[in-house]
């Protein structure tokens, strides 16, 4: 299996046992679509400027997963955040969301991080089964680095961030260790020697925040 992005580790801890993309809130789609949108940035694939978005360079064939979101900015540039936000979170239909989900979950399905089935009322719905062994590699990952003494990742910090502003740090961690993982968060966030890892922090609260406007 090879090494998983910060979008793809997302989605594989959100999509559940079953793997379906019809229980999907608006929170969990809020937080893939800043996902997705964080990656591009962290990877200067995008730049913001004053909450207006515009593209720096060609998306790399690697992350083609997140072509919906590339090109979305690539059309409208430069666009407000909050616009590409309403494209997957606030329409009529779950038309957009699923477009990102299906190319998350096909890009977790071809490096075997992922299972494709079919299902739904009339079998048209594909759900993306995770490995459970790809699965808590990742929240073993968080754990190493955030709950003991292992090297800190900005990737990490994105996702166990992203993934206790979407409700689903409950899933894989005690009551227990969320409110030492809540605290390691702080800590990090107020080291001044992880000034980037502050910087992906602050920036998170500022996509969250504006995610919930959004919304609104």
């Amino acid at each position: 299996m090879n090494d998983l992005s910060l979008t793809q580790e997302y989605l594989l801890c959100v999509l559940g046992n079953k793997g379906k993309v019809s229980s999907f809130s608006i929170e969990k789609g809020m937080c893939l679509a800043a996902a997705g949108l964080l990656e591009l940035l962290m990877d200067r694939v995008v730049r913001l400027d004053n909450e207006k978005l515009s593209v720096e360079k060609a998306l790399p064939e690697e992350k083609k997963y997140l072509r919906s979101i590339f090109y979305f900015i690539d059309q409208k540039q430069p666009v407000n955040f909050k616009k590409v936000v309403e494209h997957y979170t606030i329409t009529f239909t779950d038309k957009n969301i699923n477009e990102l989900i299906d190319d998350v979950g096909s890009s977790l399905a071809v490096c075997g991080c992922a299972k494709e089935e079919k299902g739904g009322l009339f079998g048209g719905k594909t759900h993306y089964i995770p490995d459970k062994e790809a699965m808590d590699g990742v929240i073993q990952n968080i754990r190493a680095e955030l709950l003991e003494d292992g090297e800190i990742s900005e990737d990490i910090v994105a996702l166990a961030a992203l993934l206790d502003k979407s409700g689903q740090i409950k899933k894989y961690f005690s009551a227990y260790e969320k409110d030492d993982l809540k605290k390691r968060l702080k800590e990090i966030k107020d080291n001044p020697q992880n000034e980037m890892i502050k910087a992906v922090s602050d920036y998170i609260e500022t996509l969250f925040v504006m995610l919930v406007v959004a919304a609104t």
